[in-house]
C-alpha cells in the first residue's frame, strides 16, 4: 500500500481546524452538562476540554 500525502496540505490550516474542533467540542460538552446542571459521566472527564 502506498502512502499518500496529508489530507490537508497547509499545516497552519490543519492546526486551526484541529484546535477549532477541540474548542467547539469543549463548548458543546460544557453546554450539554454544566450549562444544564447535569453531572458529567466519568469518561467525558478524560476527553480534551472535558
Amino acid at each position: 500500500m502506498t502512502r499518500r500525502g496529508p489530507v490537508i496540505r497547509d499545516q497552519r490550516l490543519a492546526l486551526v481546524l484541529g484546535y477549532g474542533g477541540i474548542l467547539i467540542g469543549a463548548l458543546a460538552l460544557w453546554d450539554a452538562y454544566e450549562g444544564r446542571g447535569a453531572r458529567r459521566p466519568f469518561l467525558v472527564k478524560l476527553l480534551p476540554g472535558g
